[in-house]
């Protein structure tokens, strides 16, 4: 092999985009909007964060398809005369963490996948803009955690995407140096982040929120989803 490791995105490259996470902004917009006082409906506040109600698609710069929980909230609080309280904060935190702990719909069944990858000597890590809570209690849910060496989160200390440290963090932990490393994503912030690292190789997917002319502009390595990785990585 002439790479060692995977590490991979969450939300739209190991589960499907909206059925994890559209409900889950749902409930954290309808409690924005009853903080606003009516002043703000759940749908403006989802277009805002760059989703377009009518085609349940999403914006290629979408702060809620790419960003943190820190950057989400920033984004909505942009749009309040006063900032959301600590309770409102809880309230859709709680939102977020039952977006990412419910029936998590997987884009490929995920124990085969991994087991393959894991069979042919691939090191195996996630790196999301989710909670690393959140990306565990997947990883739980799914039964695959133990398939992952590494598992990081935006709240991890390595960094927000595309900055390098999650890549960084992911070759420190298994001593793979960086460009062994195969990043796989669904958002130009993931191909970002691997070659901002040096990564090996930067792998898009078109299985979550962003298209493949979107991803083509960062990388010449798209596929459709992970199903296709194993023998996509066997052609080099």
């Amino acid at each position: 092999m002439n790479y060692s490791g995977i590490l991979f995105d969450k939300d739209g490259t190991l589960l499907d985009f909206n059925g994890t996470w559209l409900a889950a902004y749902e409930t954290a917009a309808e409690i924005i909007a009853d903080y606003s006082g009516g002043k703000l409906t759940p749908i403006k506040i989802l277009e805002h964060g760059g989703y377009l109600p009518e085609e349940r698609k999403w914006l290629p710069e979408s702060v809620l398809a790419a960003g943190s929980s820190r950057e989400i909230l920033a984004s909505w609080n942009s749009l309040l005369e006063r900032p959301l309280d600590t309770a409102a904060v809880e309230q859709i935190n709680e939102a977020f963490l039952v977006g990412a702990n419910g029936l998590v719909p997987a884009v490929e069944p995920l124990l085969p996948c991994m087991a393959q990858l894991k069979q042919t000597g691939y090191v195996l890590g996630i790196a999301t803009m989710d909670s690393e809570k959140g990306a565990r209690s997947m990883a739980d849910a799914l039964e695959v955690t133990d398939q992952f060496d590494f598992i990081c989160g935006a709240d991890s200390g390595f960094g927000e995407k595309p900055d390098p440290g999650m890549v960084n963090a992911f070759s420190a932990a298994t001593g793979i140096s960086n460009d062994k490393i195969v990043m796989v994503g669904d958002s130009p912030r993931d191909i970002m982040m691997g070659l901002n690292a040096g990564a090996g190789l930067s792998v898009g997917v078109t299985s979550g929120a962003h298209g493949r002319s979107e991803l083509l502009a960062h990388t010449e390595h798209v596929l459709d989803d992970i199903g296709l990785l194993h023998d996509y990585l066997s052609t080099f």
